[in-house]
């Protein structure tokens, strides 16, 4: 599997001397010697050299299939899928039983040529006739024949953006990644600069230690190379990279790197302060978020939307996760100055192959990060979620052109919006062979940047015209798989009512407006369909909290049962649980009447039975057990006649004693909420 893209660099002799050493090693050495000088260089990381001694193998002894095989994942860790194909196809048609695991990295290399139908064709093919014991491969190749499929429809919806490839003084021979804004002039990276051309493998036992934070301006529209960044970030003898900045810009959370005792690269995040025009002597995280048996990584912070606190993101190989390397998440507790324990991000993200580099889109509460675990192009994939924590939308490939059938990673959005960064293996890089061995910094900018501006005005409902200041204005959106709502950001109307907020295109949003002792209201926008710069209006009407019953029109049960019928679920979607989900923190009791036919005691234990219908159905819904209380009323509390004056029967009156309303009935901590849900998490 190919190496993951860790911070971390394997600098050797320049090219030059390497070829010319390989050419008189070559010379020197037996077949059996070319064999095992080839092994110690993969051992060491030294695939250039692995190819040089394999292929000088290969044309002594043209039958060993294991060593087509060994030469094969050179190739494909370098980053030249042509050559990787063909010989890990000689691998397999040499010798089925030792090389099964062949026909599988044959049909990656297919997919990573653009080669979908053949892939899957071979997937197929492998999963069929492998026998041996990687029984992962085997599952794994079922998920990539649907994901061959559904790769089609990301060709053919490839977006208008203008990449470009950022020049020389930037993107060097050797490798460069982690690009982040520091502000919309200001790009800090990671990069091993060196004016020699440098032989580089990627991996996460690599050693010894080299990279560094540098920065980058942009001058006339181009960005241009600036130097190291920070007086106290690089140090020697650790690799430094991955930096990326709080929503405040007030902290810079960074990696440091170094081989441990064992021959493992292992990776620490720190962070550190702004002190006017510095910062402060990085702290390192503590050891629940540091393991030092495990490499922590690549972090990514946001900020919560509810109490204001740190979300870092990072990438570890714990064993804890779903296997390989997974996304993670620790929040910041500010009051008492502490990481809380990292959670895994959940299945939403995390497969049983790697996923790394994440970044957190604060406007949008959107996770993008890479996988070469659901599918994709080929290699790695940068894929995008919404939500928070454990909580997720499916996951979505952002498609061509920034996918390709190499490796796509550290994917960032500008402050502007409209444009960001990525970086690529990709064939056109600068690179030590002409291939694709080394990553390099690639700038995107959206052709046709559609800006969706929202406005509107929070006013009384009983006060027609009258503003309601302060209110606060919450910005949902909805996941198009399973309609589940993400929260992604809020804010407070002005002294005015007014507020104004800008909105992704082809997206469904719901919009709730609240503010203490009025009752939240919720609404609907969406921007499907918007193709250009358009401004939306959407107003907000607060009604204060009622003290008495609230009716809930058009409740139908089944006579004389108390299941609800499916047109009374419509009635209670829009009134009750729409309110509930308007105002998080009330409870609510359901309140069931009767009439006068049948026995109190009767009358009681039916309506009871209704209430607790009503309440499993909103439970069922997503609401809280803790925020819903039952209770029948029997025909104790009538609003209208059940007889008329002469003793005749008064259907009208009946029916309007036959009804479900609710009240609210108190509030809930919302922190006690959270500690629920993160409880079931």
């Amino acid at each position: 599997m190919k190496g993951i893209k860790l911070i971390v660099v394997f600098l050797l002799f320049s090219f030059a001397a390497l070829a010319q050493i390989d050419s008189m090693l070559v010379k020197k050495s037996s077949v059996k010697q070319l064999k095992k000088l080839g092994k110690n260089a993969m051992k060491q990381n030294d695939l250039g050299a692995a190819v040089v001694f394999f292929e000088a193998y290969l044309k002594k002894s043209p039958k060993d299939a294991s060593v087509m095989y060994l030469l094969a994942k050179s190739y494909y860790e370098i980053g030249d899928y042509e050559l990787a194909q063909g010989y890990f196809d000689r691998a397999y048609t040499t010798d089925k039983e030792k090389s099964g695991e062949a026909l599988y990295y044959e049909a990656q290399m297919m997919k990573s040529l653009g080669k979908y139908d053949s892939a899957k064709l071979f997937f197929q093919k492998f999963k069929k006739e492998y026998k041996g014991d990687e029984k992962s491969l085997k599952k794994q190749a079922g998920k990539e024949i649907a994901f061959c499929d559904s790769v089609q429809k990301l060709i053919g919806t490839e977006k208008k953006i203008v990449i470009t490839h950022l020049d020389s003084t930037i993107n060097k021979v050797n490798t460069e990644g982690a690009p982040v804004h520091a502000d919309e002039n200001t790009m800090v990276f990671t990069s091993l600069r060196t004016d020699k051309i440098e032989y580089v493998i990627e991996d996460d036992t690599a050693s010894p230690v080299i990279k560094k934070l540098y920065y980058a301006k942009k001058e006339n529209g181009i960005w241009k190379y600036a130097g190291e960044y920070g007086e106290n970030f690089n140090v020697p003898g650790y690799s430094t990279g991955n930096a990326c900045f709080s929503t405040d810009r007030q902290r810079i959370y960074f990696t440091r790197c170094k081989e441990n005792q064992s021959g493992k690269m292992i990776c620490a995040i720190f962070v550190s302060e702004k002190k006017g025009d510095s910062w402060s002597e990085p702290v390192k995280l503590p050891k629940n978020i540091n393991n030092p048996k495990f490499t922590s990584t690549m972090p990514a912070v946001t900020r919560d939307p509810v109490k204001g606190n740190d979300i870092v993101y990072f990438v570890s190989d714990n064993k804890e996760g779903r296997g390989g390397m997974d996304i993670w998440y620790t929040v910041y507790d500010s009051k008492t100055k502490t990481y809380k324990t990292p959670k895994n991000a959940g299945n939403k993200l995390n497969t049983t192959e790697d996923e790394i580099s994440p970044f957190f889109d604060n406007d949008t509460r959107t996770l993008y990060f890479s996988s070469n675990g659901l599918g994709g192009l080929g290699g790695f994939d940068i894929y995008k979620a919404i939500g928070d924590g454990k909580k997720w939308s499916s996951s979505e490939n952002i498609g061509k052109p920034i996918n390709s059938g190499a490796d796509e990673v550290f994917y960032t959005i500008a402050p502007n919006r409209e444009e960001g960064f990525f970086v690529s293996n990709r064939k056109g890089g600068t690179t030590i062979k002409g291939k694709g061995c080394c990553d390099d910094i690639y700038n995107y900018k959206l052709s046709e940047y559609i800006k969706i501006t929202l406005a509107g005005v929070v006013t009384e409902k009983d006060n027609p015209g009258q503003a309601v200041p302060g209110a606060t204005v919450e910005v949902y959106i909805k996941d198009k798989k399973t309609d589940e709502k993400f929260m992604i950001k809020n804010f407070i109307a002005d002294e005015k009512g007014k507020y104004a907020t800008t909105l992704e295109a082809d997206r469904d949003y719901t919009i709730i407006f609240k503010k203490t002792e009025y009752l939240g209201t919720s609404g609907e926008v969406t921007t499907n369909g918007i193709r250009t710069t358009t401004d939306l209006i959407k107003d907000g009407l607060l009604e204060r909290r009622p003290k008495d019953p609230i009716h809930i029109p058009n409740i139908q049960y089944e006579f004389d049962k108390s299941n609800i019928m499916e047109v009374s679920k419509i009635a209670i979607d829009t009134t009750v649980l729409r309110l509930m989900e308007a105002n998080p923190e009330v409870i609510v009791e359901i309140q069931s009447h009767t009439d006068s036919k049948g026995s109190d005691q009767y009358n009681e234990k039916l309506s009871q039975k209704r209430a607790e219908s009503v309440v499993t159905y909103l439970i069922g819904k997503g609401i809280n057990p803790l925020r819903l209380k039952a209770k029948g009323y029997g025909e104790s509390k009538p609003i209208a006649l059940n007889e008329n004056a002469d003793g005749s029967d008064n259907p009208v009156g009946r029916a309007q004693n036959r009804r479900t309303d609710f009240k609210i009935i108190g509030t809930l901590d919302i922190e006690v909420l959270n500690a629920g849900t993160d409880a079931e998490e």
